[in-house]
C-alpha cells in the first residue's frame, strides 16, 4: 500500500533536472539546492527527505517531504520495520553500519516499486558500527 499521509514539506531550489527523481531520496548540494542522494555513509550528505514533484531544471521548486509518512521507490527487497537509507541511485536500501538513516519501512519494499516509510526526525541518525 503506497500512499502518502499528510506531513511537512519544504520547497527548495533544484540542482538541475530532477524530473525522473520523484519519490526518491534527496540531499543538498554545496549551494543548498536539492539533489539526488547517492552516498548512504557520507557523513556530510544528510538525507533530508523524499522528492514529491518533478522539477525539470536548475532552480525550479523541489518539494521535499521531510516528516510523516511518504512514498519512496525501493532499490531492493526490504522487510517492514527496517531502518533504511539510500542506494547510489537515491532509491531505498536497508541501512547497515555507519549509514545515514532516512526512516523505517512501514511495508515490505520491492525493487522498482513504491512503498511507505516513516521519515525519521533524528538529525542525521547513523546506524552504529
Amino acid at each position: 500500500m503506497a500512499n502518502n499521509i499528510d506531513g511537512p514539506e519544504i520547497t527548495l531550489k533544484a540542482s538541475g533536472d530532477l524530473s525522473a527523481a520523484q519519490f526518491l531520496i534527496v540531499t543538498l548540494d554545496t549551494n543548498g539546492r536539492v539533489k539526488l542522494a547517492d552516498d548512504a555513509d557520507d557523513p556530510v550528505e544528510a538525507l533530508i527527505g523524499i522528492l514529491q514533484n518533478k522539477p525539470d531544471a536548475l532552480d525550479k521548486g523541489a518539494v521535499v517531504r521531510i516528516g510523516g509518512v511518504a512514498k519512496v521507490e525501493g532499490g531492493a527487497t526490504i522487510n517492514e520495520g527496517v531502518w533504511v537509507t539510500c542506494d547510489s541511485a537515491g532509491k531505498l536500501a536497508a541501512a547497515v553500519a555507519n549509514d545515514n538513516v532516512i526512516g523505517i519501512t512501514l511495508d515490505a519494499a520491492v525493487s522498482g516499486s513504491l512503498g511507505r516509510i516513516l521519515l525519521a526526525q533524528t538529525g542525521g541518525h547513523v546506524v552504529p558500527a
